[in-house]
């Protein structure tokens, strides 16, 4: 009897030790599912932003002298576009302008400052969206 239960003891740890490999490997599999995962959805959202950035299509159409400086922006993208600063720039100053400005996809829209004093001789105007792309008007 004594040998019996001695014998399914030595079976009974023996089978444990299969049993704790088996954990080991179901947990590696899990944290390697979850790794796999995450780094498939930061890939993916990466791309979003990439072809978003690259669908974004805005341009200055007009830069005028009123009373301070009016421009005219036209979004001819799919997207919304968020202008968020604007440059003015000629041979010796730049100044960047702090704006908050949506502007619908196939919309015209204009925006006007009352502290901008543009240039006289030639100058440059840049805004920048929030997706980071630029537009450009210059004035010869």
């Amino acid at each position: 009897m004594l040998q019996t239960i001695t014998k399914h003891l030595k079976r009974f740890r023996h089978a444990k030790r299969g049993l704790s490999n088996v954990i080991v490997v179901m947990l590696s599999l899990v944290i390697l599912v979850v790794i796999s995962a995450n780094v498939i959805l930061w890939s993916y959202q990466m791309n979003q932003l990439d072809w978003e950035k690259m669908q974004e299509n805005i341009s200055i159409t007009n830069v005028e002298r009123i009373d301070g400086a009016r421009f005219s922006f036209k979004n001819e993208g799919p997207l919304t576009s968020h202008l968020i600063s604007l440059w003015v720039n000629n041979a010796t100053n730049h100044q960047r302008y702090d704006i908050n400005l949506l502007v619908n996809s196939g919309e015209n829209t204009t925006y006007t400052r009352a502290d901008i004093s543009l240039p006289t001789e030639n100058f440059v105007v840049k805004v920048v969206t929030e997706r980071g792309n630029i537009a450009v008007f210059a004035r010869h």
